[in-house]
């Protein structure tokens, strides 16, 4: 899959998604709001967005940080091995692990999405593919993120 953007050098923020499966899983889960910050993990129904469910990593956001709740197959194949139940970060580079330490904290503090988008420096065999992220928060209480649902796409 190619992603739909301008070629982008390094990674970066970017204000929406644009990639088609980055963009919809963004929809599905800003339909789950009705109008709240966000919506809980109950409210996502993994059988309504079958397609997407490859690409999907879950962080569980606990007081001594994140661990990896869920990892989609695709995500498995690109990185190379299953991080689930390991620290946000375990199957990166110590600098690439930092970098989605700094997201997931910004997307738990400012409770709002985030959205990346570059190039995959992160798996220096690889680092010539376009990647596109997204780091959606999730709240069981309406309040506080307790669940960072994220997406990834890469070029092939």
């Amino acid at each position: 899959m190619t992603i739909v953007a301008d070629a982008i050098s390094s990674a970066a923020y970017i204000e929406a998604p644009r990639d088609p499966r980055i963009k919809a899983l963004y929809d599905y889960w800003d339909g789950l709001r009705r109008g709240r910050a966000m919506p809980s993990r109950k409210n996502v129904d993994p059988m309504a967005i079958p397609a997407l469910l490859p690409y999907i990593i879950m962080y569980n956001v606990e007081p001594s940080g994140y661990t990896i709740r869920l990892v989609g197959e695709a995500v498995v194949d690109f990185v190379g091995r299953n991080g689930t139940g390991g620290h946000a970060g375990s199957m990166l580079p110590p600098h690439a692990a930092e970098q989605v330490v700094s997201i997931l904290d910004a997307v738990t503090a400012e409770r709002a999405p985030k959205f990346r988008a570059g190039k995959a420096y992160w798996q220096p065999d690889k680092s010539y593919r376009d990647f596109e992220a997204c780091f959606l928060p999730l709240s069981a209480d309406g309040e506080t993120v307790n669940i960072v649902l994220g997406g990834i796409s890469v070029s092939s």
